[in-house]
């Protein structure tokens, strides 16, 4: 009884979140740029899959508002765009974020584009920051902690991967196969995350993100139908380096609405990365740890479908559902 409602506790937490977060989730992503005579036009977005009525409003102090604001959506997201005119500039005033229920879990990226310099500003706020101050020109914002933080953060709402994971754990099983199919998963993530982060290779994200769900329909298959002798059950490893280069280009994505700060690259690089590690390892543990308690209870279910196959099939309905929804946008 107890494998029973472990099954129906994680399908419930699986479809729970599927509307807002079957995407992986952007950040807040506000521009600001200086237009000259006191004029600063600032825009901002929040991505397609949370819905419009969250977006927020931006405030500066001491800054008014110049004509009318503009409200649009389009592929890229939910977009307000206004005109501020700021008599004693904008650098160092308060600038508040005010959403208009609660902020959605989402990490904010901020680009300052002054005058004097040709490269913009970059400032990264995790989701509890909501005042900031932009810095004098040629600041760069976004600190080595900061991208470790939204890391975790990325993996963790990121129910698509952690799902991915999960079905790993189920097939891999045993301590040291588990270890292999993940160190496998996250080398082969790594190596494409850097070099689409760094440009050398670009692919359309809405295909990649309809392979990512089709990566997990793959798994649901095979829990569905057990173990056998096939390269998934043999060496998941295989199986987990091969989708692995695709869901790097998935983690490339929250990077590329963000931009890594030019004079830190590949340490923000590589602390994004190292954020999402640690949020895989605490999550894996867990799993792991969660079969284990299974296990040792003991506890049988007596139906038709055993629990492997009835979560399966709960896993792969719902990343079939995500799979033509990103392949149909």
């Amino acid at each position: 009884m107890i494998r029973f409602f472990l099954c129906l506790l994680l399908t419930v937490l699986a479809l729970a979140p599927a509307p807002a977060l079957a995407d992986d989730n952007r950040p807040l992503s506000v521009s600001i740029t200086e237009q000259g005579g006191e004029l600063y036009r600032a825009a901002w977005k929040i991505p397609t899959n949370v819905e419009a009525r969250h977006l927020p409003q931006l405030s500066a102090r001491s800054c008014t508002v110049q004509g009318r604001l503009r409200r649009w959506s389009d592929s890229l997201g939910h977009w307000q765009e206004e005109v501020w005119r700021c008599p004693r500039g904008i650098v160092g005033a308060p600038i508040s974020i005010a959403y208009p229920l609660a902020n959605p879990n989402l990490a904010t990226i901020v680009r300052y584009h002054s005058a004097d310099e040709a490269e913009p500003q970059t400032m990264l706020l995790q989701p509890q920051e909501t005042v900031f101050r932009l810095a004098k020109p040629g600041a760069e914002g976004g600190s080595f902690g900061d991208f470790v933080v939204l890391g975790v953060e990325h993996i963790w709402i990121g129910i698509d991967h952690l799902l991915f994971v999960a079905g790993l754990i189920f097939i891999a099983r045993t301590p040291r196969r588990v270890l292999t199919t993940i160190t496998g998963f996250t080398i082969a993530h790594s190596v494409t995350l850097a070099l689409a982060s760094l440009n050398v290779v670009r692919l359309p994200i809405a295909a990649i993100e309809g392979v990512i769900a089709l990566s997990i329909v793959f798994l649901a298959v095979e829990i569905v139908k057990g173990p056998r002798d096939t390269l998934t059950w043999r060496h998941p490893i295989a199986v987990a380096s091969a989708f692995g280069l695709l869901h790097g280009f998935g983690f490339a994505a929250v990077l590329g609405e963000i931009g890594l700060p030019k004079d830190n690259m590949l340490a923000a690089l590589f602390a994004f990365n190292l954020g999402i590690e640690i949020g895989q390892v605490i999550f894996a543990v867990g799993v792991m740890a969660g079969l284990r308690l299974v296990d040792l209870a003991g506890s049988r279910v007596a139906t038709p479908l055993s629990v492997a196959k009835l979560a399966g099939y709960a896993v792969g309905s719902l990343a079939s559902f995500w799979m033509f929804e990103r392949m149909l946008a």
